[in-house]
């Protein structure tokens, strides 16, 4: 039975190095991108360096492009054993709370956190069969003077909490599903427009920390996992602590 992976959002960014740096190492990639030409693009490039991958079409802010990739995964590649939740979007990034829109905030709450909530819900059921995990890409709890988007903050401490309780459910139920939210640092990616300082990680970097992650023979459950590559002062400047 081979390894199989989907990524959601892994069309470019920390994503697609996940399913690079994955596929590498011979799992299998299920590409999950809402865009099919940027999608079959990220396959592409993957493919010609050796890689086993397919596209999946998923949209976080369409319910049933998550329904249905669920039912074709269950069916084409029932031994899916690690989902990894990356797909989000950062919502506006320069206001202050009392000048956010309401339909900004929404918009991020809508893919954050109601759509990884689906993708959660839909599939456990496969996971739980093969004893799998499920990562959801996040950030720390506390926010701080160098990088305080509201709605983006709202959304993944929201997320969190989610993590943690799904942890809790998974744990009382016998679930044998692994569910943690893992924190890379801050990576320098389109979501960020590129941020580029001491304190940011290059994209090779942040996938892989999470890679360890999915490979390690640990239990996280419930938990978000800080993995800085050992940069104490990034730690710091980043939680506040």
């Amino acid at each position: 039975m081979s390894n199989t992976v989907l990524i959601t959002g892994a069309n470019k960014g920390i994503g697609f190095e996940i399913a690079r740096q994955l596929g590498q190492k011979g799992w299998t990639i299920l590409l999950g991108a809402r865009n099919k030409e940027r999608g079959l693009a990220a396959v592409q490039k993957l493919q010609a360096e050796g890689v086993t991958v397919e596209w999946v079409p998923i949209d976080l802010n369409d319910l049933e492009t998550i329904h249905a990739a669920a039912d074709k995964i269950a069916n084409v590649h029932p031994e899916l054993r690690v989902l990894v939740n990356n797909a989000g979007i950062p919502g506006d990034m320069d206001t202050e709370p009392l000048d956010t829109k309401t339909a900004d905030l929404k918009a991020t709450l809508d893919v954050n956190v109601i759509g990884n909530f689906e993708l959660i819900k839909t599939f456990t059921p496969i996971l739980e069969r093969n004893h799998g995990r499920i990562i959801n890409m996040t950030i720390p709890a506390n926010s701080n003077r160098f990088f305080h988007p509201f709605a983006y903050y709202t959304s993944k401490t929201a997320l969190n909490q989610m993590t943690k309780m799904f942890g809790k459910s998974f744990k009382s139920q016998h679930i044998p599903v692994d569910i943690f939210g893992v924190v890379p640092g801050g990576v320098t990616t389109d979501l960020n427009n590129h941020m580029d300082n001491r304190f940011m990680r290059s994209v090779e970097d942040g996938a892989g920390s999470v890679v360890k992650l999915i490979l390690d023979n640990h239990h996280h459950q419930g938990k978000t996992v800080v993995r800085f590559g050992g940069l104490k002062l990034v730690k710091k400047v980043i939680t506040g602590h």
